[in-house]
């Protein structure tokens, strides 16, 4: 049976009911929000509640044992971290002095609608990770030190958990980002087992992705590890005005074009052997390993979305150079360049620095237009930026 949005709204809840009991973790409770967002059918929906009790269990069943909580994480002159499936406290402290506080949440328990950290750094550093799609709000002050939230400003998962995070910092540092789900491999996704009917046989990324990708599946490469010496070339993606996409058709219909332009840009990244270090909502950070590969990625994703129906406009920025790996990220001004340009450009143009049109111009492949100068923000000096005219035929 077809489902109406009334029956999509009423599965959020109940998926948020079981996120605020701590029967589904953060990041299980935004990926099967998005799922419920664009599910089609009862049997979609009825497949996202396999593992969860009934909405009435019966009187005779005890009542849980209270769990654990952590309400303290402290490193002082040494490391504190919590990781993987745990359960913070309503109210959680983290103290660092001379030391360092990791609290990754995105497979953390959380009871209730709300979350408030303390975070206290003297001499020392906090760093918090939420899932992608959760609101964050950061306050407080820092004294000679600093207070970093690099959460993206998008429209949040609906009903989750709002994070409240309180901020002394002296002579050190608190960070609050987002952390990417981790993705499967393609044997999970091709060889799901036989007769698993939980929710490790969800749909995947290439199944939403098939009126795409249905003559490109077999071609596309095996994801390879971000490069951690040398020159990498990065490409910043983002969608022009897609809260105002969202107002115009309603969150649903927005959030089912979201996911089927992600898995476009998905399936040209893994075709043209790149690797996706973030995807925040409507916009991702790819690494390649050259530029003229990148290029040819990004060429061949402004003509999908050209021709995907979709209604959207998508801004691209690319750098070459050095960047600094740390974990499954990547930072240094090389990133830097690649976003200050991507927010430079206009709605399906595709930007390029001229370090980068050097790199590639030299091979006749792809032709530029001429050079704008531009100020790119908290970077020094004018830099010449060049529009790739995706447009026309590539030359062989």
């Amino acid at each position: 049976m077809r489902v109406t949005d009334a029956d999509r709204q009423a599965m959020v809840a109940r998926l948020q009911a079981a996120c605020g009991e701590g029967r589904l973790n953060l990041d299980e409770f935004s990926e099967r929000v998005g799922m419920a967002l664009e599910a089609r059918t009862t049997t979609d929906l009825e497949r996202l509640t396999v593992d969860l009790p009934a909405l009435e269990a019966p009187t005779a069943w005890p009542s849980p044992a209270p769990r654990h909580t952590t309400s303290w994480a402290i490193g002082i002159m040494s490391g504190s971290e919590h990781r993987g499936r745990w359960h913070p406290a309503p109210v959680t402290n983290a103290l660092a002095f001379m030391g360092g506080v990791h609290l990754d949440l995105r497979s953390a328990e959380i009871q209730g609608s709300e979350l408030e950290i303390n975070a206290v750094a003297f001499m020392g550093g906090i760093e918090v990770i939420v899932p992608e799609g959760i609101q964050v709000e950061m306050t407080g002050i820092a004294i000679f030190g600093g207070k970093d939230c690099r959460v993206p400003d998008v429209r949040p998962v609906p009903g989750s958990p709002l994070v409240r995070v309180r901020v002394f910092a002296f002579m050190g540092g608190v960070t609050v980002r987002t952390g990417k789900h981790r993705r499967r491999s393609r044997d999970d996704e091709r060889h799901p087992r036989h007769g698993h009917h939980d929710l490790h046989h969800r749909p995947t990324t290439a199944d939403r992705s098939d009126r795409f990708a249905a003559s490109a599946s077999e071609a596309v490469s095996e994801l390879r590890s971000v490069p951690i010496d040398g020159t990498v070339t990065v490409l910043f993606t983002d969608v022009e005005d897609f809260t105002g996409l969202s107002e115009r058709l309603g969150d649903i219909e927005a959030s089912h074009r979201l996911r089927a332009h992600q898995a476009l840009v998905r399936r040209e990244v893994d075709i043209h052997g790149g690797v996706e270090v973030t995807c925040q909502g409507d916009g991702f950070m790819i690494a390649f390993d050259g530029a003229r590969r990148a290029l040819r990625a990004a060429v061949a994703m402004q003509r999908a979305v050209a021709a995907d129906g979709l209604d959207m406009r998508v801004r691209m920025g690319l750098h070459t150079g050095e960047a600094i790996r740390e974990d499954e990220d990547l930072f240094g001004r090389t990133v830097i360049v690649a976003a200050r340009i991507a927010a430079t450009a206009h709605g399906g143009e595709i930007l390029v620095s001229s370090v980068l049109r050097q790199l590639s111009d030299g091979s006749g492949e792809f032709a530029f237009g001429p050079p704008r100068a531009e100020a790119l923000k908290g970077l020094p000096g004018v830099h010449d930026l060049y529009p790739v005219a995706w447009q026309g035929p590539l030359v062989p």
